[in-house]
């Protein structure tokens, strides 16, 4: 699968995560802000805080090589605001259940039964007391026969609807799908996101070995460091030291960015580089105090 379509299929995933819980989500809080006259707040306020939840998760890695602490203060917000959407999808899927459950054509050919029989029961009761009310004890009596027959037949009803819901295996394993439901939402939506963070960074990587020639003017001090580290070559030609200072710039950024690790192993495999070429490379980086000495004649990104 190349990088185009992992990209394609991982962001169809994260849209139709977002889309997902973003519209639970929107169910709970609005139900829950109509309890208290301010649905359309809060029906807003829980899209947002949703958005910022599935956003939030692709940019962490980058200013996680930047800044430790705000990297930990956004985790620790998507934790919670991950925490409040899988609420949400509970409660929303939950109350969709129920409804389902009542909607079914068992419940609902019962449901009837139950009416006509709380009707038939109504008018017996009404009959009985206007037999009462005029001295027909006989019929009175036989009338409230009647009435213990259907309020039997009413309570077999009821129970006969309960026993249709139980043997519903929605409804038997409730709690548990829809918790596996609100939670896989939530971990494919941050999976996919961190996924995209990385083959943003690949395809970096990709395109400066594609396409390592780049007419943009280089700064004089990286021009400088190229004839600095290539004392024996005759000086460079315009664009062949844009070239050479150019590489140098997509390696730097490349490992900056965690894409590609500061070794000879490292950049031939991304770059395809000769191997004296890269030792070049990496020592114009230590010499930069972008890279320091580590494990026997390695280097590692020097920390701040």
């Amino acid at each position: 699968m190349n990088n185009t379509l992992s990209k394609t299929f991982c962001t169809l995933v994260l849209l139709s995560c977002a889309v997902t819980s973003a519209y639970l989500t929107y169910l709970y809080m609005n139900e829950l802000g109509a309890a208290i006259g301010v649905a359309v707040i809060f029906s807003l306020i829980g899209i947002t805080l949703d958005l910022v939840k599935t956003i939030t998760p692709t940019f962490i890695p980058t200013i996680a090589k930047q800044n430790q602490f705000v990297a930990l203060l956004l985790v620790g917000l998507t934790g919670v605001l991950m925490v409040i959407s899988t609420i949400a999808s509970i409660s929303a899927i939950e109350k969709g259940a129920d409804n389902m459950a009542v909607s079914t054509k068992q419940n609902v050919a019962i449901t009837e039964q139950i009416k006509l029989k709380q009707q038939q029961l109504v008018n017996l009761q009404q009959l009985s007391n206007e037999q009462l009310r005029i001295n027909h004890t006989t019929k009175a009596a036989e009338t409230t026969v009647m009435i213990s027959t259907v309020t039997d037949e009413l309570n077999a009803l009821y129970h006969a609807q309960s026993s249709v819901k139980n043997t519903s295996i929605l409804r038997e394993y409730n709690a548990i799908i829809t918790l596996v439901i609100a939670v896989s939402i939530e971990v494919v939506s941050v999976v996919m996101a961190l996924t995209l963070h990385t083959l943003n960074t690949l395809e970096v990587s990709v395109k400066s070995v594609s396409n390592p020639v780049n007419t943009r003017d280089a700064p004089p001090s990286e021009m400088q460091v190229v004839q600095s580290v290539l004392p024996s070559v005759e000086p460079l030609k315009s664009v062949e030291m844009q070239f050479a200072a150019s590489v140098i710039e997509e390696v730097k950024e490349a490992i900056l960015t965690g894409a590609v690790k500061p070794s000879q192993r490292g950049l031939k495999v991304a770059f395809n580089l000769p191997q004296e070429q890269i030792k070049i490379i990496l020592n114009t980086l230590h010499e930069q105090n972008i890279l320091e000495p580590w494990n026997n004649n390695g280097y590692k990104v020097k920390e701040a």
